[in-house]
Order: C-alpha cells, then structure tokens, then sequence
C-alpha cells in the first residue's frame, strides 16, 4: 500500500520564503498547504474536514498573527500536531520561548533547505510512528533497562532513541515535546562522556571559525587512550505508571554539585558556555539529581494527572 504523502501547514508572511520552503517540500513529495497569513492557516485546520496534517511550519516574525500566536492555537485545536518555527533571529531566549511553547524545531533563516528537508521528514516519520504506537503499551507496569557503554564505544544518537521510543506510547511526552526531552538527555549523556569520562573542560572550546579546536583535538586523543576509553558510562532506566526516571553514571571524578543546585529561572544563565546543558536539563525535566560525588545524574519525567 502506498503511505499516505505528508501534509504540512506552512505560514509566512514573506512570499520569498513562503514560495521557497513550499517548492521543496512539494519537491520531494509533500503536500504543502501555504498561507501568507496565521489566521487564514487556523481557518483550514479549525474546518469541519481539515486535511490530515502532519506538521505544521510557521515564522516567527510576522505581522498580525506570529508563530508563537500560531504554535498556541494549533496547540489548543490538534495537541499532538509537531509545530516547527522558522526566524531570522535565532536567539536562545527565542529557541527557549519556542522550546517551553511545544515546538518540535527551530530553523533559522536563511534556510538550509536541505537539511530543512531531512528535518521535515524525520519529524513527520517518528511522530507518524508515535501515534501508530499510542495504544501499544498501555499495559505496561513497570520496567527496567541498564545499558553499559566503554566510552570509545557510546554511540550517544542510538541511545538517546532508545530513552525517547516509549515516552509518547507510555504518556510521559507528547509528539510536539519529544524533541526536546531527547535533547536533555541527549546533553546529560554529553557530559558524562565528555567532561565526565574524558575530563573535558569546555573553556577549551574554539570560537567557530577558528582554525584549530584544541577540545576536539584532546577529546580524540583521549578516545584512543585505554585509561580515558575503558572507562564506562551507565544508564538505567526505571519506567511505573507515574514516573519514567533516567539515571546516567560514569566513571570520571565528579564535579561541584553545588554549582547545579539552584532552580533556572532567568534564560541568561542558558547562554554560558560552561554549564549551559544541565541549566537546559533542568528546564526540561520535572526533577533533576544528582550524587554525592557527581558522577551521576537522575532525571524524572512525570505523568500528567488528568483534570
């Protein structure tokens, strides 16, 4: 049987964009909806017979109606529709109002077309997948998985899959928000291979356009040397009813947990260079631990209690 062709809600008040981002979707296949305006998009997915939409792509910076409108009305008619946003001013304060809002992505302009494209269609294909799987494991009353890695052989993308397939089956997620708890374990796994195991300190990182990287450059010499590479980085997971929790170990020698103990509140402390990912897990998780020595990190996901 031949699979249905996505169909995707695009909205920019820019015609450029608008006739730009609609040509390659319809390019590769896609069925794109294209409207200059956000009300006028509402309009057809409030109608009585909308077309079976797959994603929806908005601007930010529009006139009238802008993309954080458009995410919170397409929220509150299709909650499990992914929304992504596009803008030309690609701040964290945006990415973090867009993250908090449900956004599944955000592109910055000018677009990368392709690799918009491969975004596109990667969203369309686990959320299509998740809604498949939404009554698989209903069942489920508890459940434990403990995965072992050398830190030469962690392949972080693998495992970050393995921690997110169940969360929208389960409850714990939903398709627009998956995204970014993916991206929170995604950045505890990080630390624990890179300043954990590999004792990395960030304020080695290189500005982007310079020529060398002398992170990276440590980070590889690290990985082919048997005392940095042997050492192992754990991740258990504990899934009840209420409560899908992720703990990730390693063998580094810890840090201050002190320095992690307080609540984000303010976005700025997201845009430092050193600690930036456990302020990120800490927005994104309903509880965030740590031990003694701090070499391991626990994160809660909770269930929604229905009204």
């Amino acid at each position: 049987m031949t699979p249905t062709p996505p169909h995707v809600l695009l909205v920019d008040d820019d015609a450029a964009v608008l006739n730009l981002v609609k040509e390659a979707l319809t390019h590769y296949g896609m069925v794109v909806h294209a409207f200059s305006e956000g009300h006028r998009a509402l309009e057809l997915l409030q109608s009585p017979e909308p077309p079976p939409f797959d994603l929806v792509i908005s601007d930010i910076n529009m006139d009238g109606m802008d993309g954080f409108d458009v995410i919170n009305k397409v929220k509150t008619i299709q909650s499990n529709l992914p929304v992504v946003l596009m803008t030309g001013q690609a701040t964290l304060e945006y990415a973090i109002r867009a993250m908090r809002l449900g956004a599944s992505n955000l592109f910055q302009k000018p677009l990368a077309i392709r690799e918009m494209v491969k975004a596109v269609f990667h969203l369309v294909e686990i959320h299509r997948e998740m809604r498949l799987a939404v009554n698989g494991l209903k069942g489920l009353v508890k459940e434990e998985r403990i995965f072992s890695f050398r830190s030469d052989e962690l392949d972080i993308p693998s495992v970050v899959r393995h921690l997110t397939d169940r969360l929208v089956p389960l409850g714990f997620a939903e398709p627009h928000n998956v995204d970014v708890i993916a991206m929170a374990f995604h950045e505890a796994l990080v630390n624990a291979l890179e300043h954990g195991n590999l004792e990395l300190d960030s304020t080695l990182k290189a500005d982007l356009f310079s020529d060398q990287d002398p992170y990276q450059a440590l980070r590889q010499e690290r990985l082919a040397d048997e005392k940095f590479a042997a050492r192992k980085v754990t991740v258990r997971v504990d899934v009840v009813p209420d409560r899908f929790a992720v703990e990730i170990t390693d063998e580094g020698p810890g840090f201050d947990t002190t320095r992690a103990s307080a609540p984000v509140t303010d976005a700025d402390v997201l845009a430092r260079q050193c600690g930036r990912g456990l302020a990120m897990i800490q927005v994104v998780m309903h509880q965030v631990l740590f031990n003694a020595r701090g070499n391991e990190i626990r994160m809660v996901l909770e269930k929604p209690v229905k009204k």
